[in-house]
């Protein structure tokens, strides 16, 4: 019988592939019926929350794979920061998060009645990660990765790796050696 890990992982490939996700697209490419989807999936709208998640789930083990045991709040973000600018990137990430005026049939988060709970979801999930600082120093180093995950999951500015690892210099830079990971949250931040 086709497991939950195995559907999820053929649905990033239909997304990798440029299709749109459905039951149907999903059940083709793990070579089962509709119904053998809709066993573990009941609808699509669980089944886009399920790839979220599972894209989600690699993420975090590569993060903590980069960042180690018992990470703190800069470990986590220097992690990130490294994993965005350095990792080999997947497109489907991309299209799980896409406009959904861009390409409607590509976007998971294009369903208005999804993007509530799935933006809440994705938002809890790197929280975790990334606390609510406002500190402007932790923000920017947040937005510079942020921004390197998408323009090279759109392929828009080709960087070599030496390039994209002088990015990653400066980015840390930002952070300092100072804030602790007490020091990354809101309260108390000096500056």
């Amino acid at each position: 019988m086709t497991t939950k890990p195995e559907i999820l992982d053929r649905a990033l490939d239909v997304l990798r592939a440029g299709d749109a996700l459905t039951l149907d697209a999903v059940a083709r490419a793990v070579g089962i019926t509709k119904p053998g989807v809709v066993h573990h999936f009941p609808t699509k709208d669980r089944l886009s929350v399920a790839v979220v998640d599972h894209l989600l789930d690699h993420w975090e083990t590569e993060l903590m794979h980069r960042a180690g045991p018992d990470p703190d709040a800069v470990t986590r973000l220097r992690a990130y920061v490294e994993f965005a600018l350095l990792n080999e990137l997947d497109p489907a990430d991309l299209a799980v998060l896409a406009d959904s005026r861009l390409r409607p049939d590509l976007a998971v988060l294009a369903d208005s009645r999804l993007r509530p709970e799935l933006a809440a979801r994705w938002s809890e999930r790197m929280s975790e990660w990334f606390g609510d600082s406002d500190r402007p120093n932790i923000v920017a180093a947040r937005l510079v990765a942020d921004g390197a995950w998408i323009d090279r999951c759109l392929g828009m500015l080709d960087l070599d790796e030496d390039h994209r690892r002088a990015v990653v210099d400066v980015t840390l830079g930002l952070v300092g050696d100072g804030p602790t990971a007490e020091g990354l949250g809101a309260e108390g931040a000096d500056s």
